[in-house]
């Protein structure tokens, strides 16, 4: 959903959002470092693709983030 240009997000909105970025960024990190050190056999391909699903995750974050900061 988008917003109109002169509306404004109240801080609790911009808190919950940022939250959900940084929750989504940390379990995907914390899953890719947990396969990589708890299991010494494990394929060096799972924690690789759990580290591009969290550069995926970074960028749109911060696409998410500059598009925020132009609207206002």
């Amino acid at each position: 959903m988008t917003r109109p240009a002169g509306e404004v997000v109240p801080p609790e909105v911009r808190r919950a959002q940022t939250g959900t970025w940084v929750g989504l960024l940390l379990i995907t990190v914390g899953t890719a470092f947990g396969a990589f050190f708890v299991d010494a056999d494990v394929d060096p391909l799972v924690p690789g693709l759990f580290a591009v699903v969290a550069a995926v995750e970074v960028w749109l974050a911060l696409r998410w983030w500059r598009s925020r900061r132009r609207r206002r």
